[in-house]
């Protein structure tokens, strides 16, 4: 029998959402026992009525005064007992059949994580799935600019996170940075799928984390990426494939956060040309000006990306619609390799 150990963290401020969430990850027969590890942290977490929420035998309460999402992920850490591990947000839901694949097929292979496809949704419509990046090499796909973060989609054999933890100081891009820290541990053996094994739900109550603008998203994305790439290269482990990953999911964080913060981006675009020399941002723009030196571009742009930045402030006021994202979907044949 597999024994799974779903860690959800919760503020409380979302009864119904973590009702849904915790019963779309039960699983209860022969085969697969999954206990669920409730951490409730903060005032309101604190206050939260457990007597009114989902019970079930396989289901536990617990309550940490203080701390953020990743503080509230660790100690479920400390608690879990599962052979396999899976994180899932309050207000995102597993599909259970997809789920139970994923377990069935992590834990009879020799691989140490699995990661699935997962989709962005809101009550009415389904906006994008999110695929794993196509490579089986773990580090390359963790420094690109497609890092498999979906923090439900993945399952771990405790045997690999047992020893990780995530980052309390960090509350942006914590999921990018775990999944990094895990590549620490060694060369991983790593599932990919491109089946949907959940859903991140897209709604109005106040979220728990800065939005995907916010510049700290980018500069934590950049500080991640590169002290990776000097952990590979003093390894001598830092090939030509993966310096290529590495310099596209750096000039991810580049272009998106240039404009906050230009002089400290210039210089990271230096590093980012001796790591490659020929990259540049995955934009079409600087794909028909390839004769212009990206750094200059970025400049040149800095007024036009204010300028859209705050129409799409108003736009989002007007329309109300702040929470939804969508992120880039990764093609089939961005592949280095």
């Amino acid at each position: 029998m597999v024994f799974v150990s779903v860690i959800i963290p919760s503020a409380g401020r979302r009864p119904e959402l973590l009702h849904r969430a915790i019963k779309s990850a039960l699983v209860d027969d022969e085969q697969i026992k999954t206990e669920i590890i409730v951490v409730l942290n903060g005032r309101d977490g604190m206050d939260f009525d457990t007597s009114q929420s989902f019970q079930h035998r396989l289901v536990t309460y617990y309550k940490i005064e203080q701390g953020s999402v990743s503080k509230a992920r660790n100690y479920g850490l400390s608690v879990a007992q599962g052979e396999l591990i899976r994180f899932l947000d309050d207000d995102d839901f597993l599909i259970p059949d997809m789920a139970y694949q994923q377990y069935t097929e992590l834990y009879h292979s020799n691989a140490e994580l699995s990661t699935y496809a997962g989709a962005i949704e809101d009550d009415q419509t389904r906006y994008q799935v999110i695929v794993p990046i196509n490579t089986d090499d773990y580090y390359s796909a963790v420094m690109s600019a497609n890092c498999p973060s979906l923090t439900f989609a993945s399952v771990y054999k405790k045997k690999i996170v047992g020893i990780v933890r995530w980052n309390e100081e960090s509350h942006i891009a914590e999921d990018e940075e775990w999944m990094r820290k895990l590549s620490y541990v060694g060369e991983l053996k790593w599932i990919r799928n491109t089946l949907c094994v959940g859903v991140w739900f897209q709604h109005q109550h106040s979220r728990l984390s800065f939005k995907l603008g916010h510049p700290l998203y980018y500069k934590n994305r950049a500080e991640s990426i590169s002290e990776l790439v000097e952990y590979l290269a003093s390894k001598n482990d830092l090939t030509l494939s993966r310096k290529k990953y590495a310099a596209q999911g750096l000039w991810s964080a580049i272009h998106g956060g240039f404009h906050f913060s230009p002089i400290y981006w210039s210089r990271k675009i230096i590093q980012v040309r001796e790591l490659d020399k020929g990259s540049m941002p995955d934009i079409k723009i600087f794909q028909h000006t390839a004769f212009i030196h990206p750094l200059f571009m970025e400049w040149l742009l800095i007024p036009l990306r204010w300028g859209s930045r705050i129409i799409k402030s108003l736009l989002i006021n007007f329309n109300k619609k702040s929470y939804i994202r969508r992120p880039r979907l990764p093609t089939n044949d961005e592949s280095f390799d």
